[in-house]
């Protein structure tokens, strides 16, 4: 009996050892098959977000098989290094923490860690190819997963990562709004436990809209407040309180900007500071918000400031020349934000539990080939910021035949824009970047090249004050002797609002000045008569606030000065920021006109220098500061820019055809333009680049500061 119990013990126990070796052996087998899934991921597919997941896994599933975590820990820390963040170092630490007894990968984390010691901390900029249009706003949501955007009267939600890797975003997904249609430039908020959303709807009547909020999951927004946001975008900018209960937004009253908080199921709005501003932010918790000083409701700017949530003393934060944008890191001890008088740094600011700040500020420049960072989208729990930015533009003058075909580049570099041909043809005068021999211009000079392309030169000035050109408006055009140039341009101290009218001598000298309207009035967009005696322009009133357009009418005054006479009335409504342009017989005046006073679309009308009833020649789509006229020669045609700004469109002023001229190009879009004086070409400015793109800044703090957090 003896011998049988103890063969069944041996039985049994070799049983046990079996079925233990052959657990071992399956988990083995599991933890390998993890494994080389994670590595297919980042050797293979690249998606290194992904492969570190699936790493994480394996540790979390695995932790006593030793060397299958410490190759995992040890693969974590090369994606990290590869994504260019600083988590590389924090998993080479635990690996010598935890598995130092794994040799080969000890060694090789010991290696790593002391180059990671010896790199100088860089952030690092990643690009998300998103493959649609991208409005002037997003929202990154509280986890940082996905990003909200407002397209075509609609909100959609997009993962910020797809299957074809981290630079790539999933499909985006229409959030239901029912039949509220949404701001195309609309301000966006998420609550801070990621429930609710918050949107501008579309606008009422100019300056009024709603805002809403609505369930993440979509469904009927619930309007909150009724509001005068004003004319810029950035007063569109609004935040929700954490738990989505309150909102934050900025709103006109009497000419001014100010922000205030409202509950979501309405009621009356809660002023938060006496002094303007705009753009509130709710902290992490809620007890704080940050904003920025407003000037010219949204045109200017100045500091960084918060306030307690529920009103008190404001505290400066960050004194700066146009902040904007600010954002709160996720533990509410960093405020990011944007200075607009240096649109390629973002800011980061250390702040402490009353909101004022405690440690040095953090600069970060965007790397080449971003013109701005013109919005911060948020600051989720993984330290990334989210950012729209503008890539950088090149601006060259081409020149093209009359019946299209291939352009000619005859300029490339600076800024060269608004080019006027000579009366001879042999140069074309423009508004370029200053040079060594700019003498006392601001910013942008007025220069020439050859029609036939080659070097740049500047017109020189000598001026009591140093006057600056716009990029738009200047006129610049020679007049019929070749001898002078007439421009607008304005002297500071003077404000924006105020530009004059000067004529100059070709080969540059002392500018006299034609015409001086008192503020609010602007002149600009000045030509000659085609008898050189007489000067046409654009006299604007700039609006106080900004809230609407501002009223323009056209006046002429003689070339030898005296009092300007209007020709135009406010019923003809002139497009403020439009041309005129004499017809080379000097019979008409071509120019734009609104089809009402807030429309951007409008008809090109043409009116005698005597003034009397205007003619309606064509319907115009999107005008702006940058479309233009040209004459041809014999004054039978005109051309403008398209509302696609990739082709010249040329209209008979008797029979009304309408003729498309291609440009060939496919990239360029055409800013300004001109008719040679034999008929025979085009020149026109061409603009690369400008576009919105979302990036994801990363790395960004200083080790000491990541490990804080």
């Amino acid at each position: 009996m003896k011998n049988v119990t103890l063969i069944l013990i041996i039985a049994l126990t070799m049983a046990a050892a079996l079925l233990s070796a052959n657990a071992s052996a399956q988990q083995n087998e599991s933890a390998e098959v993890l494994l080389g899934a994670a590595l297919h991921q980042e050797e293979v597919e690249g998606n290194l977000e992904e492969a570190i997941k699936t790493y994480q896994k394996v540790l979390a599933e695995h932790p006593d098989n030793r060397p299958i975590a410490a190759r995992a820990l040890l693969q974590i820390g090369g994606c990290y290094e590869k994504l260019g963040k600083d988590e590389a170092r924090k998993a080479y630490e635990r690996l010598l923490r935890d598995y130092d007894d794994q040799l080969e990968q000890a060694t090789l984390a010991r290696s790593r860690l002391a180059a990671l010691e010896n790199v100088i901390h860089k952030p690092i900029f990643r690009k998300i190819r998103i493959p649609t249009g991208l409005s002037v706003n997003a929202r990154l949501s509280p986890d940082g997963q996905k990003v909200i955007l407002a397209y075509d009267s609609e909100l959609w939600i997009m993962p910020l990562s797809g299957k074809l890797g981290s630079e790539f975003p999933g499909a985006p997904v229409k959030l239901n709004t029912g039949d509220v249609e949404v701001d195309g430039q609309a301000g966006l908020a998420w609550s801070g436990d990621g429930k609710w959303i918050a949107f501008n709807g579309e606008e009422l009547k100019e300056g009024y809209q709603r805002i809403y909020v609505v369930s993440a999951d979509g469904g009927k927004p619930r309007q909150v407040h009724e509001n005068n946001r004003g004319a810029r975008i950035v007063n569109y900018r609004i935040s929700l309180s954490p738990h989505g209960k309150t909102l934050a937004f900025s709103s006109v009253d009497e000419g001014k900007l100010h922000i205030s908080t409202i509950s979501i199921d309405g009621g009356i709005p809660k002023q938060l500071v006496d002094a303007q501003a705009r753009e509130p932010v709710f902290s992490p918790d809620g007890k704080t918000i940050a904003y920025v000083e407003d000037k010219a409701l949204g045109r200017g700017g100045g500091g960084l400031w918060t306030v307690p949530a529920d009103g008190g003393t404001p505290t400066l934060v960050a004194k700066a020349g146009h902040a904007s944008s600010p954002v709160w890191s996720p533990d509410g001890r960093m405020i990011a934000f944007l200075d607009y008088e240096k649109g390629r740094h973002i800011y980061i600011i250390p702040i402490g539990k009353g909101g004022e700040h405690t440690g040095e500020m953090i600069t970060v420049d965007a790397p080449e080939g971003i013109e701005e960072v013109r919005l911060l989208a948020g600051w989720p729990p993984d330290n990334k910021i989210g950012a729209i930015t503008i890539s950088q533009q090149e601006f060259a003058l081409y020149t093209l035949p009359e019946k299209g075909g291939k352009a000619t580049i005859i300029a490339h570099g600076g800024y060269p824009v608004q080019p006027r041909w000579s009366p001879d043809g042999k140069r074309i005068f423009h508004t370029n970047e200053l040079d060594k021999g700019s003498g006392d211009w601001k910013r942008l000079a007025i220069a020439s090249v050859s029609a036939e392309g080659g070097k740049v030169a500047t017109v020189p000035l000598q001026s009591e004050t140093k006057i600056r050109l716009w990029a738009y408006g200047a006129g610049n055009r020679i007049s019929p002797d070749g001898n002078t140039v007439v421009f607008a341009g304005q002297k500071p101290p003077e404000g924006p609002h105020i530009m004059h009218i000067w004529t100059l001598p070709i080969d540059g000298g002392t500018p006299r000045q034609l015409t001086d309207a008192p503020s609010p009035f602007r002149d600009w967009y000045p030509c000659w008569s085609p008898d050189g005696r007489n000067i046409a322009f654009v006299r604007m009133e700039a609006p106080e606030n900004w809230t609407v357009t501002g009223k323009a009418n056209i006046y002429i005054i003689s070339a030898d000065g005296g009092e300007p006479r209007q020709i135009t009335s406010e019923s003809d409504r002139v497009f403020d920021t439009g041309p005129v342009l004499w017809s080379p017989d000097g019979k008409l005046l071509a120019y734009f006109s609104r089809n009402k006073d807030d429309a951007v679309d409008g008809t090109l009308k043409v009116i005698p220098p005597d003034g009397g009833k205007p003619r309606i020649v064509a319907k115009v789509e999107r005008i702006f500061a940058n479309k233009e006229l040209a004459w041809s020669p014999d004054s039978k045609r005109i051309a403008f820019n398209g509302s696609d700004n990739k082709i010249i469109k040329v209209i008979s002023i008797n029979e009304g055809s309408l003729l498309d001229i291609k440009t060939g190009l496919t990239d360029p879009n055409i800013y300004n333009l001109d008719w040679s004086p034999d008929g025979n070409r085009f020149v026109f400015a061409g603009a690369t680049g400008g576009n919105r793109e979302f990036w994801l800044l990363e790395n960004f703090l200083p080790p000491a500061a990541s490990d804080a957090k």
